[in-house]
């Protein structure tokens, strides 16, 4: 595996029919871009859907420094584990952008474990897919360079539907120097050398305040993504 391209999104997925038995089971809440959905010691009567959008899910030390997870986007599940243990959750789970989530109560949460396959099945492929993020995260924190770990998530929040001026790619997220540093885990101005540094080598270029990637390092990215299950 390459450490450089483990992302830190998972990519969104859809099930017509769990998602027709989720709205039966549900209610549905809109947060807007940067709402926060949940707090560390926070008790969860329920589990979350992403119909639409994209939540962000960060660890909190004493001094108050965050480090993200793994960011989730439409048709995955949060909050299965402090209703599965029982206990508070140790995470800040915050919509990235406008975000629709189907909130399932817990008891009817443990009802459709017990008696739909499909909902189980998903479930159980949300834990695997986390842990394998924390994986990839673990390794990349340890083994890969600051400027590698932002190209990474850059890529990972690609606007692929339009090509500009035949070789750039906007971001469909905006992040502060100051976010960047709680994604990839590095201080401010670290962040800001190895912004430059992207810059310099022509990977990232920042356009009337957009930041843009070079298709070439986004190419190289999705060939990467090829041999992530491998």
């Amino acid at each position: 595996m390459k450490h450089s391209n483990t992302p830190l999104t998972i990519p969104a997925r859809c099930n017509q029919e769990l998602e027709s038995l989720i709205k039966r089971h549900s209610v549905a809440v809109t947060y807007t871009a940067r709402q926060v959905i949940s707090e560390p010691g926070d008790n969860l009567d329920c589990i979350y859907y992403i119909k639409s959008g994209r939540t962000r899910h960060t660890i909190i030390n004493l001094d108050g420094d965050e480090k993200i997870l793994y960011t989730l986007s439409e048709g995955w599940f949060f909050g299965e584990a402090p209703n599965d243990l029982e206990k508070e959750t140790g995470l800040r789970s915050t919509a990235e952008e406008k975000t629709v989530i189907y909130q399932i109560k817990s008891d009817v949460y443990h009802m459709l474990l017990d008696t739909n396959k499909l909902f189980r099945d998903t479930i159980l492929l949300s834990y695997a897919h986390k842990i394998m993020i924390l994986r990839y995260e673990i390794e990349n924190l340890s083994f890969n360079s600051c400027k590698n770990r932002l190209k990474r998530l850059f890529c990972s929040v690609v606007d692929s539907s339009a090509l500009i001026d035949g070789q750039w790619y906007a971001l469909k997220v905006k992040y502060t120097q100051y976010e960047l540093g709680i994604i990839v885990g590095s201080a401010r101005v670290t962040i800001s050398k190895m912004m430059n540094a992207l810059c310099s080598e022509n990977s990232v270029r920042l356009i009337n305040r957009q930041l843009q990637i070079h298709k070439s390092v986004y190419d190289e990215y999705l060939l990467s993504l090829k041999t992530l299950d491998c």
